[in-house]
């Protein structure tokens, strides 16, 4: 950077830059012209959204921001490292707002990371946290082109019944679209969906099912099938209590993911039986009481009970579960027992122990036909 603009930065105040706006010919901002002109010709690429009437001053404000981080580092902001982007954009939007007050703080960060984008080709998406992707596709590709492309995309995997949240889908379809640098499907290709994968945190778990979309569409080829490590031999189980459940499992019409979190279950079942009710080996043992035990277990139960192995739980170890956790482990047994036809069970194994009473049956309601249960 030269002497000159280095001493018109240090000496430039983010108030001159809200008067004058990004005119290189304003007197203050006469010596770094060359570090304003393509700030404001990114500003005017920059594509405007509904409802964003404020959006020129916020990206004004984001550009002073720039100017005034240049002249700190003394370089200016093309020869910037993505460390130094880093750092300005901050990992979390509420210490970038501590760091800058006013309206500054609550709306410069998306058009900072808009300006990286385009004038640096910053696309280290994955360590400045959380932002609005569809958001920033949106400004720098224009609205009408993302929608397209992500109702294709939304609206082959809802035909295939996908079941992710509508704004999880758009935000990843969004990350690929940023890193091909074009708002067009038929752009993508296999090497940027994989860079994808490694890049989009939290949005990864969806970016496979984005990939056969894709392919279904026919922009890419079909990507390889997970690879998924194999099931761990139970331990603490009765074998026949294991056996039934690796029967269920070979033969639930399930998905995978969802087979492998219920065999879980089952087996955590099954180690609590050993140790409570070594009796019952078998859900053909399995009785209305013992429903019982299992609903009062679970009730006073805690994190890491029962368990093959604790590996992973940390400090949540021997906490108690949350009432949402104890309904979905409750819930993973039903496929499994309730209904005993499912498993080959003679429905009668399945009644009251001796000396519970039976549930006493609704009155029917007077007059001719059955009752309506309500």
């Amino acid at each position: 950077m030269r002497d000159a603009e280095l001493a018109a930065l240090r000496a430039l105040d983010i108030d001159e830059i809200r008067r004058c706006g990004l005119v290189g010919h304003a007197p203050v901002l006469r010596p770094v012209a060359r570090l304003v002109r393509p700030l404001a010709d990114a500003q005017d690429a920059l594509h405007r959204l509904r409802g964003e009437a404020d959006r020129r001053r916020h990206a004004r404000d984001a550009a002073g921001l720039l100017l005034l981080r240049s002249g700190e580092l003394h370089r200016t902001f093309w020869a910037w490292s993505t460390q130094d982007w880093i750092d300005l954009i901050q990992v979390e939007g509420a210490e970038f707002r501590r760091s800058w007050g006013g309206q500054i703080g609550p709306n410069a960060r998306p058009f900072i990371i808009a300006y990286a984008y385009l004038l640096a080709g910053f696309t280290a998406f994955d360590r400045i946290g959380r932002f609005h992707r569809p958001g920033l596709a949106q400004r720098v590709f224009g609205p009408d082109p993302v929608d397209e492309a992500v109702g294709q995309v939304c609206g082959q995997l809802s035909d295939w019944g996908y079941r992710s949240r509508p704004e999880k889908l758009t935000a990843a379809t969004c990350h690929v679209l940023l890193l091909n640098r074009s708002p067009l499907l038929r752009d993508l290709s296999g090497d940027i969906l994989d860079t994808a994968c490694t890049t989009a945190g939290y949005l990864g778990k969806v970016l496979h099912g984005i990939h056969r979309a894709a392919a279904a569409l026919g922009h890419v080829d079909p990507p390889s099938p997970p690879q998924h490590g194999g099931l761990a031999e139970m331990e603490g189980v009765a074998g026949t209590w294991q056996a039934s459940v690796e029967r269920w499992y070979a033969t639930s019409t399930l998905t995978p993911k969802i087979r492998t979190s219920y065999r879980r279950v089952l087996a955590k079942i099954g180690r609590w039986l050993a140790a409570e009710h070594p009796d019952i080996t078998e859900p053909a043992h399995w009785t209305r009481q013992t429903c019982a035990c299992w609903v009062a277990a679970l009730d006073r139960m805690r994190i890491g009970d029962y368990n093959q192995w604790n590996k992973g739980l940390g400090g949540r170890q021997g906490q108690p579960f949350l009432r949402r956790d104890q309904v979905r482990i409750s819930c993973r047994d039903q496929d499994f027992l309730p209904r005993p036809a499912r498993m080959g069970m003679d429905p009668a194994a399945v009644r009251p122990c001796a000396g519970a009473e039976d549930t006493p049956q609704r009155p029917r309601a007077p007059g001719p036909g059955p009752a309506r249960d309500r």
